[in-house]
């Protein structure tokens, strides 16, 4: 007569209701963590552009969108003439972005707050991620137009 024997490494390992309960914690707790690194990797929402009209010539409200920019302390990073837009960081505050655009026609860009004429100037950024609101771009609006309004 034959005898199988069970030798140590051969032998299955017991399901004990610890090691199952284990092994469905490890589990779930992979499980959350994918679900928190992929959330991450969600996209941040648009800047919605806010913009305003003037009565003005397109180059220069762009020339005194620039010099704004620059007396406040922003780094431009990019600026195209013909397309009269411009992208500036501001130095002093990490992950502070603006852009600019200056367009002309009939058709009134999207954020119109105030209309005077036909040249609209928009500005959209962000700060660390978020979009900025109203309350951080009006004033970079009021400072252009009184820009324009000392120009000869």
């Amino acid at each position: 007569m034959t005898r199988a024997i069970n030798h140590p490494s051969t032998a299955q390992p017991s399901t004990t209701p610890s090691s199952t309960t284990s092994r469905r914690t490890m589990r779930l707790a992979l499980a959350l963590l994918a679900a928190l690194w992929l959330g991450g990797c969600a996209v941040a929402p648009a800047p919605e552009p806010r913009s305003i009209s003037l009565n003005a010539d397109p180059d220069a409200t762009l020339r005194a969108t620039l010099a704004m920019f620059a007396e406040r302390g922003f780094v431009i990073r990019h600026a195209d003439g013909d397309l009269r837009q411009v992208d500036a960081v501001l130095a002093s505050r990490s992950g502070y972005q603006i852009h600019a655009e200056v367009t002309t026609g009939d058709t009134p860009p999207p954020g119109l707050a105030l209309r005077q004429g036909d040249t609209y100037l928009s500005l959209s950024g962000r700060q660390g991620g978020q979009p900025l609101d109203a309350v951080a771009l009006d004033p970079l609006f009021i400072d252009v137009q009184n820009r324009m309004r000392s120009q000869p």
